[in-house]
């Protein structure tokens, strides 16, 4: 399932994140989800690349486009890897 779309909405006085999938399914993910999706993806990538960076580029990933708002393409760019197709 692709996501559609991925924007804020406001809903009794508080702002949210909401992601619309192509099925028009919603997920408004918390705190805790999203914790818990980035240490599985971290842990994927320690997998399959046990001698590369693994958690530590996925961690790096977030920070960079977190704070400093960097797309995932200048993100790759930047670290010399190739963006998914």
């Amino acid at each position: 399932m692709k996501v559609k779309k991925i924007e804020k909405y406001y809903s009794e006085n508080k702002i949210w994140v909401k992601v619309i999938f192509e099925n028009n399914l919603i997920w408004v993910p918390s705190f805790d989800e999203l914790g818990k999706i980035l240490s599985l993806i971290g842990q994927c990538e320690d997998e399959k690349y046990p001698n590369g960076k693994g958690l530590e580029l996925v961690y790096e990933f977030f920070k960079e486009t977190i704070l400093i708002g960097m797309s995932y393409e200048e993100f790759c760019k930047y670290k010399g890897i190739p963006t998914k197709l």
